[in-house]
């Protein structure tokens, strides 16, 4: 068996068994889960003092690229028993467990940060990785590069940053800063573009709504010469790359955002099973169902990513390439789940990320 084989098989499992801690109950059938007869391959496992039963689970990876490929399960909480009592491997396959907390997927949080956000200017420009917001709304997101759709400039970042989970008005002003993070020491909030387009976030019972992938959207740049597409401020900053990398486990990473601006981390595992991520703005309050995610943990104690970084574009640490963009964290920083960006820019329409602009 192999770590994918077996992630998919026990995150079946604990959706079988009810461990799955944000659905609060058994969920059996469906295209997006392993076949009933798989699943039944794991149930002494359950049975038996492993401890699997124990778990309160968010959802289960694996880590392509890295010498020994292993399974993580990711909880919410675990018990010490609990977690003590799980096997070191299954199927000769190694298992491990990581204690989350609370996951945040929303615009929301980031209001208890009222005026801390950063905002980053080169040359008199608006840099990527500063704070934003659609105009009229009461949160902070970041804007996380610069692409092209053929000749146009674009502005990147997730839904519910730009579209405000699927209910921004077509047209609508994006700000940076965002109104909440005006400061009488920094400019006032100018438009950097005029939000477009957007990967809609759909909830429901994932038997009958397909879970999602992304959260993305764009905001057509009004005027090229007020933004750039340096990330950050002119000491630590650095390019937006135009070479896109491929996500493995190992890789080393590091993002700008609005709350926690550069921050370096690694990249954990691949998550090909559910999610289930809270949303909240003012028009939209809803779980999600995602799949096809990365985790990505801190590399040095300090958080990756907190609430009004959603959106930042991820880089390999040495600045070469783009690798994923950011769209939710736990409640500690300690991690960031992001998707590739690969599959954002082909998703929005095989865009371009635009490198030397403004500099």
């Amino acid at each position: 068996m192999t770590a994918e084989e077996l992630s998919k098989l026990l995150a079946a499992s604990f959706l079988k068994n009810g461990n799955y801690e944000a659905l609060g109950s058994s969920l059996v059938g469906g295209t997006a889960y392993a076949r009933p007869a798989a699943v039944s391959a794991l149930e002494q496992q359950f049975e038996s003092d492993s401890g699997f039963s124990g778990l309160a689970v968010h959802s289960v990876g694996y880590t392509p690229g890295a010498e020994t490929e292993a399974v993580i399960i990711y909880v919410t909480r675990g018990a010490r028993k609990a977690l003590r009592a799980l096997p070191d491997e299954v199927e000769g396959v190694p298992v491990t467990a990581h204690v989350m907390g609370k996951i945040q997927a929303s615009p929301m949080p980031a209001m208890a940060v009222r005026g801390g956000g950063h905002f980053f200017e080169r040359g008199g420009r608006i840099a990527c990785g500063s704070s934003c917001a659609p105009s009229g709304e009461n949160y902070a997101g970041t804007v996380g590069a610069l692409v092209r759709d053929g000749e146009r400039m674009l502005a990147l970042s997730n839904n519910h940053v730009f579209a405000a989970c699927n209910h921004t008005p077509v047209g609508m002003p994006i700000l940076a800063p965002a109104t909440m993070d005006a400061r009488p020491d920094r400019r006032a909030p100018s438009e950097i573009g005029r939000y477009e387009r957007m990967v809609e976030l759909r909830s429901g019972d994932p038997r009958l709504v397909p879970l999602m992938t992304l959260d993305a959207a764009v905001a057509n740049v009004a005027d090229e010469t007020t933004v750039t597409s340096w990330q950050g401020d002119e000491t630590d900053g650095y390019d937006t790359p135009s070479t896109v990398v491929g996500l493995t486990s190992g890789l080393r990473v590091k993002k700008t955002g609005r709350t926690s601006a550069l921050t370096v981390g690694i990249v954990e595992a691949f998550v090909p099973t559910p999610w289930i991520l809270p949303y909240k703005s003012a028009k939209f309050s809803a779980v999600v169902w995602f799949k096809d995610t990365w985790t990505v943990r801190s590399a040095d104690g300090d958080p990756f990513a907190l609430p009004g970084d959603s959106g930042s574009l991820v880089v390999t640490e040495d600045g070469d390439g783009a690798a994923g963009l950011l769209f939710a964290a736990n409640s500690k920083g300690d991690y960031g789940i992001i998707v590739s960006i690969q599959d954002v820019l082909n998703a929005c329409g095989n865009l371009q990320l635009v490198s030397g602009h403004g500099i």
